[in-house]
């Protein structure tokens, strides 16, 4: 009760009074993750779309723009990718020791220290993979061109030479690019779950892009 609609709950990291993630010191992950908080809230701040045509002596060319600005969305596959070792970012020093970003606290004093315990890169990428982790809630800000079309109208000076009423060469493309600034992945697409939470993305594929030749 009380949370925005499609939100996803989970287990988030404990933290410090200044907001560092806490580590455990015998193993040097994470402290096991506290139940019940958001963890990924897909409501963007806004969305529009544009849509714009061009002409010129019988050339017409037409796009179609969306804009999505905040929202958040989980992904099941980057954790999935960072866990196994399939991103590129989980190759870099893969044979050296790691050290994950945050503090242990000193029993004795109350007091928290910078974290210097060494993990090998293995366990480093598992503790920031997990199906359900704060690590793999990405911005859902995205661009899209939707789609572009260009045409060509032949002039009815040839037209009426041939006898038809019009002739009309056309180029159509769907999903042409998107820009994600924030996210590995396009944070629209999903294969699965899409129904359930507008912010889970289970096993995401890439984009179709369509591309269509007409003749009229």
């Amino acid at each position: 009760m009380g949370y925005h609609y499609g939100v996803i709950i989970g287990g988030v990291i404990p933290r410090s009074p200044d907001g560092q993630r806490i580590i455990n010191p015998a193993t040097g992950a994470y402290q096991p993750t506290v139940a019940g908080n958001v963890l990924a809230d897909p409501n963007p701040d806004y969305q529009f779309g544009v849509t714009n045509t061009l002409s010129y002596k019988g050339f017409n060319l037409s796009c179609t723009f969306d804009f999505t600005k905040g929202g958040q969305v989980l992904s099941f596959s980057a954790a999935s990718y960072k866990s196994r070792g399939a991103l590129d970012i989980t190759g870099v020093d893969r044979e050296q020791p790691h050290i994950l970003p945050g503090v242990i606290l000193d029993p004795a004093s109350g007091k928290y220290h910078q974290n210097n315990i060494q993990i090998s890169g293995q366990a480093y990428w598992q503790a920031l993979g997990g199906l359900q982790s704060e690590f793999n809630v990405y911005d859902a800000t995205v661009l899209h061109l939707r789609e572009l079309t260009l045409g060509y109208n032949v002039p009815n000076k040839i037209t009426t030479r041939l006898k038809l009423s019009g002739i009309r060469f056309g180029l159509f493309a769907r999903n042409v690019f998107y820009v994600a600034p924030n996210a590995p992945i396009d944070p629209q697409l999903n294969t699965k779950a899409r129904e359930i939470s507008g912010d889970l993305i289970y096993r995401e594929l890439q984009m179709q892009e369509l591309l269509v030749l007409a003749l009229n």
